[in-house]
């Protein structure tokens, strides 16, 4: 496949934004401007190139609304929304593993940009206000036109943020063709994800089912609350890619959801830093041989030197509300599918919970995730599925959906997604 950049990190990333030209993320021109103006492992030149774009899509949106054309606005609204969201991407703050004081300007502007898109859809969107805790977590449901209904009440789909997206982002994923096909789909910023974490400083947790048991006690509320919507709760399916995969299991021991699909799931976090990290060193911290401090010095060396290893532990430190990276990889321990002994027997596993029919997908040209540590994993720990409720799809080759999150082939994702909740649901379509 072609290669933007010489490493594969900014070459991914790219291909992520452009990967949404599908569904109104991004325009190749404008997606190759902003590459031709990027330079290799410069946080400062990406944000500058999808800034640029951004606000060229912003004046775009500005015409359009001058001239009465509602879909050219939407448009144009979505592309900045995203490119306001990609700016601030590759942000890694002074080194300290603290936040760049930008993060939270960009956050709040790419969430305002898209909220003004919503504004101008064809079909029904609803802000949310999901009480979680003593907070409230922002999140929006889209719901199917008259047209496009399928006859009785709506399936509903939850589409959880992966560990560093937005639901601004998720968009483009399942909610961007769920509702054309019948399907209500809700997206949520959760802890550690979006302005949660930005604005209200939400930390991310390993127990997820936690945070998507105060979204479906909502969409509870809201059915019982406005029936004119008819929101079927007896067809609840649960979705996410890579930690979101891992975050949609989880949501799916809950009894309410009776479908999970886990894009590309992490398995356990702290088998994928097995993986990139020296296992003999790791071993000797883990037996007491190397201290924290020596671990701190070492990854913090490290940190200076790779660029794309600084950017991944400033993601999770922010994420964790740590500062070291020893504290970092510590918490990681705690977001697995094993037992809470750490058993590799699968029927000592989380998934054991899990009794929902399953889709679950690898990507044999990962980034980070290994089919086997992860998805096979995951795969072979679903044990209470018959063969027709448990559905794996192993994809190598990028246009096959071969990258992490099925980046760059996320229609052919979508197509398949949505045929197995059809099944699923019993959702008959008539053969074309």
């Amino acid at each position: 496949m072609h290669q933007f950049f010489p490493g594969v990190f900014f070459n991914f990333e790219t291909v992520r934004i452009l990967g949404m030209a599908r569904y109104g993320g991004a325009d190749v021109a404008e997606v190759l401007e902003a590459v031709g103006k990027i330079k290799h492992s410069s946080a400062e030149s990406w944000h500058d190139a999808w800034e640029e774009q951004a606000e060229k899509a912003l004046a775009i949106a500005k015409e359009a609304r001058a001239c009465g054309n509602r879909t050219a606005a939407r448009r144009a609204l979505l592309r900045a929304a995203n490119y306001t969201r990609a700016s601030g991407y590759m942000f890694t703050g002074d080194g300290s593993l603290s936040p760049d004081p930008r993060t939270l300007s960009i956050s709040e502007k790419s969430a305002s940009i898209f909220h003004q898109a919503t504004q101008l859809f064809d079909h029904p969107v609803k802000r949310l206000q999901i009480p979680y805790e003593d907070m409230t977590l922002e999140g929006y449901i889209y719901l199917p036109s008259h047209e496009n209904r399928i006859g009785g009440k709506i399936p509903i789909v939850i589409a959880n943020n992966g560990a560093d997206s937005t639901q601004q982002e998720i968009y483009f994923i399942h909610p961007a063709a769920g509702p054309e096909l019948g399907y209500a789909v809700v997206t949520f910023d959760g802890p550690g994800q979006g302005l949660a974490l930005h604005r209200d400083g939400l930390r991310m947790r390993p127990d997820w089912e936690t945070v998507t048991g105060a979204v479906l006690d909502h969409l509870e509320s809201i059915a019982g609350e406005q029936p004119e919507l008819e929101l079927d709760l007896d067809r609840v399916a649960i979705a996410g890619a890579s930690l979101g995969g891992y975050f949609a299991l989880r949501a799916a021991a809950d009894p309410r959801v009776k479908a999970v699909v886990a894009i590309d799931p992490v398995y356990d976090l702290w088998d994928f830093a097995m993986k990139h990290v020296n296992q003999t060193f790791l071993s000797a911290w883990g037996s007491g041989w190397i201290s924290d401090g020596v671990v701190d010095a070492i990854v913090g060396t490290l940190m200076r030197l790779n660029f794309q290893s600084r950017w991944e532990l400033t993601l999770m430190g922010n994420l964790y509300g740590l500062r070291f990276p020893s504290q970092i990889m510590r918490t990681m321990k705690k977001y697995t599918l094993k037992s809470a002994a750490g058993s590799n027997d699968p029927t000592n596993s989380y998934l054991e919970k899990v009794r929902c029919p399953a889709f679950v997908t690898g990507a044999g040209k990962s980034l980070y995730l290994d089919v086997n540590d992860h998805t096979s994993r995951v795969y072979n720990g679903l044990t209470h599925q018959t063969p027709a409720e448990k559905h794996l799809w192993l994809a190598t080759s990028p246009a096959d959906g071969g990258l992490q999150a099925k980046i760059g082939a996320v229609e052919l994702c979508n197509q398949r997604v949505f045929c197995f909740l059809d099944h699923t649901f019993k959702v008959h379509r008539q053969e074309l």
